[in-house]
């Protein structure tokens, strides 16, 4: 897993701090502590992100498209702002930042 959010990532967690009355920025310990047992389920995050990510396409206002341009492409590539992520999208954000420990893997029988 990369260790810097995606773009979708990075929407869901502006919406998801918008939701909680926090800015984005950078904090102690202490203070990502306390959001964090503000936090809601991941279910109510994840229906929450797609409800408001749905409001904005519903008025035509999406904000940016997301470039996805590395070096070495030939061609600029540009995706429409989302109208929905998924459980996981907003589950891997959270923990890229920090902010929810990784699920355990399942181990496959030998």
């Amino acid at each position: 897993m990369n260790q810097f959010p995606t773009s979708a990532e990075n929407i869901a967690l502006d919406l998801i701090f918008h939701k909680m009355g926090e800015a984005r920025e950078n904090r102690t310990q202490e203070e990502y502590d306390a959001i964090i047992e503000k936090l809601p389920p991941i279910k109510v995050l994840h229906a929450y992100v797609n409800d408001r990510l749905q409001e904005i396409a519903d008025a035509g206002s999406a904000p940016y498209q997301i470039c996805h341009f590395k070096p070495g492409d030939r061609y600029i590539r540009y995706e429409d702002f989302p109208e929905s992520v998924s459980i996981e999208t907003v589950r891997s954000a959270l923990v890229k930042i920090g902010m929810r420990t990784p699920r355990a893997r399942k181990r496959l029988a030998p």
